[in-house]
């Protein structure tokens, strides 16, 4: 089963200079079904006269991709820095995790060229799976190293206060029932894929945001007022 969330992502990458942060995910992938969703393997593949680098801190998994031949190496997304730019910088399910996003996407906005964009992801607290599992569990969702959730609106907020701001947005489902075992998830991922359609869409358990510099837009903006001032003494 293909994934919605790294389709999103892989349409919305421009250029050929490429920065993935997190490109472990949770473990290195070894089935081919575990490959449809590493994110790092679909960039290369989908890019190949890209240079596409991945960064993560996860040492030891960073040294098995390096192995592999993947161009990768270990960093924290929290304290990018970065002399070259990058036209897109990817965040897939990665500022969930982070104790400080708003750090990482001040340095995303520092690394990214002008006209460049960044692209995240990160799961809708809001979505029709969370909910029932927060029913189903109580006090947690499925996994424990989450330390934030995000709504469309806080997602927002926070991008704007770091300087960005989101250029297109969309909600997607991010299942794999055919990776993990879990019988409930299963259950439910086949079950919310036939029904979903008579849902609206922000009921997904996805959100995927592209974002540009705030900046840029005031720049242009601002030459888009001296045209007209010139125009309209001309």
């Amino acid at each position: 089963m293909n994934s919605e969330r790294i389709e999103a992502i892989l349409q919305a990458v421009r250029g050929n200079e490429i920065l993935n942060l997190g490109c472990v995910n949770h473990s290195i992938a070894l089935t081919d079904d575990e490959k449809e969703r590493w994110l790092q393997l679909k960039l290369s593949e989908r890019f190949p006269s890209a240079n596409v680098l991945g960064l993560d801190i996860d040492e030891e998994n960073v040294v098995r991709m390096q192995a592999q031949g993947m161009n990768v190496e270990v960093g924290d997304a929290q304290q990018l820095n970065y002399r070259k730019k990058f036209d897109t910088i990817i965040l897939g399910e990665i500022i969930e995790h982070l104790e400080n996003p708003g750090a990482c996407l001040e340095g995303c906005r520092r690394a990214v060229k002008p006209g460049g964009r960044i692209i995240l992801s990160t799961p809708n607290i809001f979505c029709v799976m969370h909910m029932l599992m927060y029913f189903k569990n109580y006090d947690h969702a499925f996994n424990g190293e989450h330390v934030a959730w995000f709504c469309p609106q806080t997602l927002r907020t926070m991008v704007e206060r770091c300087g960005l701001r989101i250029e297109s947005f969309k909600f997607v489902d991010d299942l794999a029932p055919d990776v993990v075992p879990d019988l409930p998830y299963r259950l439910f991922a086949y079950a919310w894929l036939g029904v979903r359609w008579i849902f609206p869409q922000r009921y997904r358990n996805t959100m995927v945001a592209v974002c540009v510099s705030s900046e840029e837009r005031e720049v242009v903006s601002a030459a888009a007022r001296g045209r007209s001032e010139v125009s309209s003494h001309v």
